[in-house]
């Protein structure tokens, strides 16, 4: 037990240690840290205010204890979506596992200090969730001191089984997928895995959903004692049980579910142990193997082309990023889940008429008032550029290469800005197929946004990068330290927010822009504006970084 706990602080030591933070990233936390507080604020007031409101209307048919499922269900899926991308990240394809399995640990010590990093993920997303709407829950209902006991029991527990059940069935897939031959491949396939889990969830349920059938059943369920419960807690047991022990944790029922909860865990734990001890470092060792195949001289010849440096330097960017589970998902993957969601959604809805009917109403608008709409949303599915802000820390210890080749500093720098640009740009066509196909709307107002778009996306490219070179997170060992370690990226999002939406707020209340087309040469100059300092500001940031290197 000393081992796993030592193993466990010495992994958490490795990628939450403030040693060796400059004073401006020390600086930036503490600057995150006083701007939540006045987010928190507003977050807390919304969920007081949508408990209050679904609790009153359902405590009239005596229902409340709906809000609860729905929080149990809702965690379910988000930390199964949270384990199965930190799981591969920490367990198989961070680059010190294979330091720490020449040490004298048994597989489950190795994985029990794996999990330390993970699980401070789900507590924090658990944290964020769970416990606003479990307090605001117990004050509608007059709760007493027995209902934040039990609520805190089951916040300890409830992420476990979760996370437990992820790792257990990728130990099996990693352990009896030919990973040694088909690396590359294996690894690409693990980062959409992640990708199309929540997607394929989405469309699962609403295939399964009968409108018709399912207001009958409804009618009906509100009609048994907890029957709607049982009805949106079918599948996910964990969050019936859950529900229960805290519906009255006075009664012997509600101890009793609580009891269950922690029997399921204690169960989940020990399969999670047992099948670890016997998989684990066998789907570890096969990331490793070696390739069979002979090496073919004339085939590397001929794929091996003269061509360009600044496209070499964007292809090597981009084949880094899609063969890197934990770029891939963090680059690729996070920044597809919006429109791809987005068109999932409206699919679905297209045969009500919803859907078409966007472009019509968009037209109701004032012209400016449409193109800002539009461009706001653009902006947020685009803002949060991972492939930006983490474009020099990908490249870790092997940085210092690029200071001494005999290339440009900015061919180097600038193939960076490019790559997060075409990353960008596959969410952006997803958009515009969104607009042309589905929401049919204007082309003047569709060609006006993808023009403001590709410009936005062009400043967030460089925002992200500047930041990534002032300050580069180099001195990595796992891929996760660079996204989950920093706040750059928060940083550089509220920036880019805050530059744009000053501006949007500014042109929607000013009565002298009138028109969609004003509106975009005004948007359209600003961003030009914003995008030429940038691109001063990147080059001083690059003369200044090459020449102290």
């Amino acid at each position: 037990m000393n081992k796993t706990l030592l193993l466990a602080r010495t992994m958490l030591k490795m990628q939450y240690s403030m040693a060796g933070k400059s004073s401006s990233e020390k600086f930036g936390i503490i600057l995150v840290i006083i701007m939540v507080i006045p987010f928190g604020g507003m977050f807390f007031w919304f969920v007081d205010s949508l408990i209050g409101s679904m609790y009153e209307q359902l405590s009239a048919t005596n229902n409340q204890n709906i809000i609860l499922g729905l929080l149990f269900i809702s965690m379910t899926f988000l930390l199964l979506f949270v384990s199965l991308a930190s799981i591969l990240s920490s367990f198989y394809f961070s680059e010190d596992i294979e330091g720490f399995m020449t040490y004298p640990f048994h597989p489950y010590q190795l994985m029990a200090g794996k999990a330390a990093a993970p699980f401070l993920s789900l507590y924090l997303t658990s944290g964020v969730l769970m416990v606003p709407i479990l307090l605001f829950y117990g004050i509608h209902s007059e709760a007493g001191v027995l209902y934040y006991l039990a609520a805190f029991l089951i916040f300890i527990v409830f992420p476990i089984i979760p996370f437990t059940v992820m790792a257990v069935i990728l130990m099996f897939f990693m352990r009896y997928a030919n990973i040694a031959k088909n690396k590359d491949r294996t690894k690409l396939f693990a980062g959409l895995l992640t990708f199309v889990f929540v997607i394929g969830i989405n469309i699962v349920l609403r295939l399964n959903q009968d409108t018709g059938q399912t207001a009958a059943d409804i009618t009906a369920l509100i009609q048994e004692q907890d029957g709607f419960l049982k009805l949106i807690t079918a599948l996910i047991p964990t969050a019936y049980f859950s529900t229960k022990s805290l519906t009255d944790p006075f009664s012997l029922t509600g101890s009793s579910f609580l009891l269950i909860m922690y029997g399921l865990t204690f169960i989940a734990a020990v399969i999670f142990f047992s099948t670890g001890q016997k998989l684990y470092f066998k789907g570890v060792q096969g990331l490793t193997a070696g390739n069979k195949n002979r090496f073919n001289k004339a085939k590397i010849t001929a794929a091996i082309k003269p061509q360009p440096l600044f496209i070499s330097l964007i292809k090597k960017e981009l084949k880094i990023i899609f063969r890197t589970p934990t770029f891939f998902m963090q680059c690729v993957a996070q920044s597809l889940f919006g429109p791809v969601f987005l068109i999932v959604i409206l699919i679905f809805e297209n045969s009500s008429g919803a859907l078409g009917s966007i472009g019509t109403l968009l037209e109701q608008f004032e012209g400016k008032t449409s193109i800002l709409i539009l461009f706001i949303f653009s902006l947020l599915i685009l803002g949060a550029n991972p492939a930006s802000y983490s474009s020099i820390s990908r490249d870790g210890k092997s940085w210092s290469f690029n200071l001494h080749m005999p290339m440009r500093s900015t061919t180097v720098v600038y193939s960076k800005v490019v790559t997060a640009w075409l990353i960008n740009l596959l969410s952006l066509i997803l958009l515009a197929a969104v607009g042309i196909f589905m929401a049919k709307l204007p082309l003047v107002l569709l060609v006006i946004w993808i023009v403001l778009s590709l410009m936005a996306s062009w400043f967030t490219s460089l925002v992200g990068t500047i930041f990534d070179l002032h300050s580069p997170k180099l001195n990595w060992t796992d891929e996760q330290e660079i996204f989950k370690a920093r706040i750059i990226g928060l940083i550089a999002l509220l920036l880019e927010l805050g530059t744009f939406g000053i501006m949007v707020f500014l042109l929607w209340h000013l009565d002298t822009v009138n028109g969609i087309w004003a509106a975009a040469l005004v948007l359209g100059g600003f961003l030009a504006l914003v995008i030429g300092l940038c691109h001063f500001i990147l080059h001083k940031t690059i003369h200044r970084h090459f020449q102290r290197s």
